[in-house]
């Protein structure tokens, strides 16, 4: 029999409270928000220990929340309006919750018009000294892409569901528009499923050849292959499945940013 007084993850595995980090969130909600937006707000937020479960006991494993609007009469709180403190059984479990949940990662989308500003701080009890834990890498993932008219398919595997925008001259001239939305991945990634893209080869600013694949239909571009990048396309993130909701990670060649983008 253990210690009756030892603390139980969601999981039934007997954890001291050593085993437990503490994942400390301050937001500042902006503050047009209506009351009514900020309660149901609050009550998806509040719902998240129940509703997120483990991948593989498919169990809640959140072992606390507690959450509550600033007190403090000091003027020490940079503005922040709300404070939230989860508590988690280990590191994994917090990782997955950060990167993984589909539970927390749909309600963090959501939030995201409320909120002006955050900090964040994860401790562990008594851990004074040492280093962070890394951040998790990303688990690559497979879109399926199309052209407008649809008679190319195509899966690209990436990294991160974000876009790198390029401003440079030729991406405004090649696409009509202010920038392009891209994405460098190894051409292995990439897998034509339907069609045969058209090509056409210019030279870039290495004096080597860019060979840009098109739909020749509604010529959509799919991807562009730099010989200077061996190994490697570039995929227009647009095209891509949920590509619209994606956030952008990344800028290259600012200095042809358009004064109003």
């Amino acid at each position: 029999m253990g210690d009756a007084g030892q603390n139980c993850d969601h999981n039934g595995n007997g954890k001291g409270k050593e085993g437990v980090i503490t994942h400390i969130v301050l937001f500042k909600y902006r503050p047009h928000i209506p009351w009514t937006d900020l309660q149901s707000h609050f009550d998806s937020f509040l719902q998240l220990p129940q509703k997120c479960l483990h991948p593989d006991t498919n169990k809640p494993y959140m072992l606390s929340m507690r959450a509550g609007k600033n007190q403090s009469w000091e003027s020490f709180s940079k503005g922040m309006t709300h404070g939230f403190v989860l508590e988690f059984g280990s590191q994994e479990d917090l990782d997955y919750y950060l990167t993984e949940d589909p539970i927390h990662l749909a309600f963090s989308k959501a939030a995201k018009p409320f909120i002006e500003d955050s900090v964040v701080v994860d401790i562990r009890d008594s851990v004074l000294f040492g280093p962070s834990p890394p951040k998790p890498a990303s688990k690559p993932k497979t879109y399926n892409g199309s052209c407008h008219c649809g008679a190319i398919g195509w899966t690209a595997r990436l990294e991160k569901a974000e876009h790198v925008l390029c401003h440079c001259s030729t991406c405004q001239k090649l696409g009509g528009g202010p920038y392009s939305l891209n994405a460098i991945i190894s051409s292995d990634d990439l897998n034509i499923l339907k069609g045969s893209p058209k090509v056409y080869t210019y030279k870039g600013a290495s004096g080597k050849s860019v060979h840009c694949f098109y739909c020749g239909n509604c010529t959509s571009h799919i991807y562009h292959q730099q010989e200077v990048l061996e190994g490697k396309v570039i995929v227009r993130t647009i095209l891509l499945e949920g590509g619209e909701g994606w956030e952008v990670g990344g800028e290259i060649f600012g200095e042809g940013r358009l004064g109003w983008v």
